[in-house]
């Protein structure tokens, strides 16, 4: 429910005119967007955008990186990439833009953290409270706090994990946003989905759904949105 929610908001801003957001907002309820229509399209053999049914993972991740330039598109969402041993995420973690911190069941105090030029630009809960550093009240060392690299984010996170207090929000470690900057990463391989948009025109844009199974591709689902005039 996390990533799909996620995925609605990344597109709300093209409906308003603006690019796509590069960061996330934080998950919370509030007034409703207005009217649009989706029609999908879908793809189970050839290729669309260049992107090839039964392609291998890495393959398409360099083609959606060429696509920045000639779509606008400003955010890779990789589907399901959850862990739960921050130990393994050392050279992962600089590779993306948005961090999720929570624990099992999910909880109002997980910690959304979005990444923007190498460095934290925001720091959110899922409760919509906006911190300037998480934890709160926690020396340098063992806090996360905007302007911080994104190089010091491992160190940081092992620091916060040995506080007793906050070890359960460790439970649930989603890296979503992909830096398309960034290099190519094995976890990558093992989503079962990544999603992206990018503007048509004035209030629409298309959303592309690549399916992936043992790091293939299965399928590609196009949803075109518009506002309803």
């Amino acid at each position: 429910m996390r990533t799909k929610l996620i995925g609605f908001l990344l597109l709300l801003p093209l409906f308003y005119g603006c690019k796509m957001a590069t960061s996330v907002k934080p998950e919370t309820t509030g007034p409703e967007p207005e009217p649009y229509q989706v029609t999908r399209d879908s793809v189970t053999s050839g290729d669309y955008l260049g992107i090839a049914i039964n392609e291998e993972a890495a393959s398409v991740y360099t083609k959606i990186q060429n696509l920045q330039l000639i779509k606008g598109i400003t955010a890779l969402n990789v589907v399901n990439n959850v862990f739960s041993d921050l130990t393994s995420l050392k050279e992962q973690l600089p590779l993306y833009q948005y961090i999720l911190l929570d624990q099992k069941p999910g909880s109002d105090s997980g910690v959304q953290i979005t990444v923007e030029k190498q460095v934290v630009k925001a720091i959110y809960l899922n409760s919509g409270k906006q911190l300037t550093q998480w934890p709160e009240k926690q020396p340098n060392n063992s806090s996360v706090r905007l302007g911080d690299p994104v190089s010091s984010l491992y160190e940081k996170l092992v620091s916060i994990k040995a506080i007793k207090q906050f070890t359960n929000k460790f439970e649930y470690i989603s890296l979503l946003t992909k830096n398309l900057s960034a290099n190519y990463d094995l976890g990558m391989s093992r989503s079962p989905q990544w999603y992206f948009g990018y503007s048509t025109g004035v209030d629409q844009m298309d959303q592309i759904q690549v399916y992936f199974q043992n790091g293939k591709v299965t399928k590609l689902y196009i949803d075109h949105y518009a506002k309803y005039k």
